[in-house]
């Protein structure tokens, strides 16, 4: 186990992705070149699909804690790197909860009559203010670059750790609203590889004030 990080935090780097897998197996994924397709989808495995969201969005609430946590073992030596990882990776993560909250309410929206109608509404916003959550998920993204870049440097993790959880973290923020679901899972599971080989490094983190001293 990393020494630098605690037990509980430890855990949620290994339990958090976990959640968002099983998630990204259950959940109907969007699809903004088929919302038809999308709602007949939901309106035919609502508990499925909603569990799913719910899942996932526990999973991104989770991620937060450990990630934070690991941008601060940066920020002790690199202040301006850690501090812009922190901020942008939980950015990032707000925007899963939306995503979520939206799958949830476009399923109960599903078994309502008038299909033609909850299309052209789900384009306006796709086209609109739905762009704000794929901004933020945008920032997240390259929250988790800095954060990759600065647990490299400093050797909080292991390079190629730091480059899975860099890729990981990224990469499932950017297709978590996107209709591929192996795009998703193929992501999720980078990011649980890095955050566990960071766990079972094993390496320690001196504060700066320690490496000062020496």
């Amino acid at each position: 186990m990393n020494k630098s990080l605690s037990r509980l935090e430890s855990a949620l780097l290994l339990v958090a992705p976990l959640l968002m897998l099983l998630g990204g197996v259950l959940l109907v994924r969007y699809d903004d070149q088929g919302w038809d397709g999308v709602l007949a989808a939901m309106a035919a495995h609502p508990a499925r699909s909603d569990v799913g969201w719910l899942l996932v969005a526990a999973g991104a609430a989770l991620t937060v804690p450990p990630t934070a946590a690991l941008a601060a073992l940066v920020r002790a030596r690199r202040p301006g790197l850690g501090a812009t990882a922190l901020v942008l990776t939980a950015l990032g993560w707000a925007s899963v909860p939306a995503y979520a909250m939206g799958g949830i309410v476009m399923e109960a929206m599903a078994h309502a009559p008038d299909r033609a109608a909850q299309v052209a509404v789900l384009e306006q916003f796709n086209d609109g203010r739905g762009n704000a959550f794929f901004l933020a998920a945008a920032l997240g993204a390259v929250g988790y670059i800095v954060l990759a870049v600065g647990l490299a440097r400093d050797r909080v993790a292991p390079a190629a750790a730091a480059v899975l959880i860099g890729l990981g973290g990224a990469g499932t923020l950017l297709v978590m609203a996107g209709p591929i679901r192996a795009l998703l899972l193929v992501a999720v599971v980078l990011l649980l590889a890095g955050q566990a080989w960071t766990v079972t490094a094993g390496r320690r983190t001196a504060p700066a004030s320690a490496v000062a001293a020496v």
